[in-house]
């Protein structure tokens, strides 16, 4: 029997609107599959949904992320905490191999996707239901991959891992989250949780670009499970010896009205190919027209100028994305459809989510950072603490002022208490108003 996946998706949040008003989340919305009967029903686990909100459910075919799928239930959040919810399968995907699930609120743009094969796999019995939600909050174990020699050698390097406990190491081709892949080996947790070694990648395997890892446990139901680029210093879902994190973000720099717009990319990944799409004000620019097709190059930050299509002239707002074939990158915004210089966030009240990328580390002693998206005049306190804390409760280092927000750059002392740490948390949060960005980083030098 296949174990359950838990796969975690991540998306970007963008409060679109002319609103100042902030919905803080300590946690991003997500949901996982933990059962399915074929053709007829599918259970999910959610977690991190933001409390008293309704979402629509919808089912889609795959690769849709479950936009404009069909609607089969709603639900009430109620307190936040993780749920399970089942929901009929429609008749109109009965004929589909795989299919998108979606939950979408029209309060305050939450939303959170996943799919699953449509076969029978999991369980909907309710004490496995019930021992589940008591397990959805204990932290999950992080694999990353941290070096890849193409068609050679993976390496992997994980933490928060129960102590001194064995587990099967496979790989598979991308989509499979390495269920069912080939085993290439075994590794056992050290006492501290933590665990890294390499493993050879399978010749069955070695044409495919993408390959998936997977952990599983061989003394109880854990596991855990990312993918790599079968290139040498390839990117993985988790990242290589400086792991790609965050959520990329783009701002509007300047407009043509009816002609173009120059916008700044924040925190991108490295080397991927991004679909421009413009379409009308609150689709996110979702389905909209597309524009053109860019390379992200190096990745970070960098300028891009796209023409308006025709058949958005003479529109006061549009709406415009960035996102990957394969949908698990992207970024939307929107801007006002008139000639300006600038279009900073405060024309119309500032919107979105503030972000910050590792810009260089020197061991021990400090770590400079790049803001992106930050609200203009804010004192935000400068917090460090232990890989896993998201920053919170953490090491006041500073305080400073976002002056004109946006984008600008830090470098601040790492507290002697962290030094030695492998890893560190850093958290920036507002005295007031409720906004909040954090990232980690290595605690080596770099670049």
């Amino acid at each position: 029997m296949k174990k359950l996946s838990l796969t975690i998706i991540f998306v970007l949040l963008l409060a679109l609107g002319f609103t100042n008003e902030f919905v803080p989340a300590e946690t991003i919305p997500t949901l996982s599959i933990v059962g399915v009967t074929e053709n007829d029903r599918v259970t999910i686990l959610t977690h991190g949904l933001p409390a008293n909100r309704t979402f629509n459910v919808r089912l889609g075919e795959f690769a849709t992320l479950g936009m404009d799928g069909l609607v089969v239930d709603t639900i009430n959040t109620g307190s936040g905490a993780s749920q399970v919810f089942t929901f009929d399968i429609p008749e109109e995907l009965h004929d589909q191999e795989k299919i998108a699930i979606r939950l979408d609120s029209s309060q305050h743009g939450y939303y959170a996707f996943n799919w699953f094969f449509n076969t029978n796999y999991g369980s909907h019995d309710e004490d496995f239901l019930e021992e589940l939600l008591k397990e959805a909050d204990t932290p999950k174990p992080i694999l990353l991959v941290v070096t890849v020699k193409k068609d050679t050698l993976v390496t992997i390097e994980g933490s928060r891992f129960p102590a001194d406990e064995k587990f099967d190491v496979l790989i598979g081709k991308y989509d499979t989250e390495g269920i069912d892949g080939v085993k290439v080996g075994t590794v056992t947790s050290k006492a501290d949780g933590t665990i890294k070694e390499s493993f050879n990648i399978p010749e069955a395997l070695k044409s495919e670009t993408r390959l998936a890892i997977r952990l599983e446990s061989t003394e109880s139901a854990i596991y855990t499970h990312t993918w790599f680029e079968n290139e040498t210093g390839g990117v993985g879902g988790a990242g290589t010896t400086t792991p790609y994190t965050g959520i990329p973000t783009i701002s509007i720099e300047s407009v043509q009205a009816d002609e173009s717009v120059t916008i700044r990319t924040h925190n991108y990944p490295a080397n991927r190919t991004f679909l421009v799409l413009m379409g009308q004000m609150g689709t996110r620019g979702i389905g909209g027209i597309h524009v053109t097709t860019i390379t992200s190059g190096s990745g970070g930050s960098f300028l891009e100028t796209f023409d308006i299509p025709e058949g958005l002239h003479g529109n006061y707002q549009i709406a415009i994305r960035l996102q990957t074939e394969d949908g698990i990158y992207y970024s939307y915004n929107w801007f006002y459809n008139n000639t300006t210089v600038t279009q900073p966030a405060s024309v119309s009240g500032y919107s979105g989510i503030p972000t910050f990328s590792i810009s260089g580390v020197k061991e021990d002693e400090s770590v400079t950072i790049t803001t992106s998206n930050f609200p203009a005049n804010y004192d935000f306190k400068v917090l460090m603490g232990k890989m896993g804390t998201r920053g919170i409760g953490g090491i006041e280092v500073t305080t400073i002022n976002s002056g004109s927000g946006g984008t600008f750059t830090g470098t601040y002392k790492i507290p002697a208490d962290l030094a030695g740490q492998g890893r560190i948390a850093i958290r920036l949060e507002a005295t007031s108003g409720g906004y909040y960005a954090f990232n980690w980083f290595y605690n080596n030098t770099y670049p």
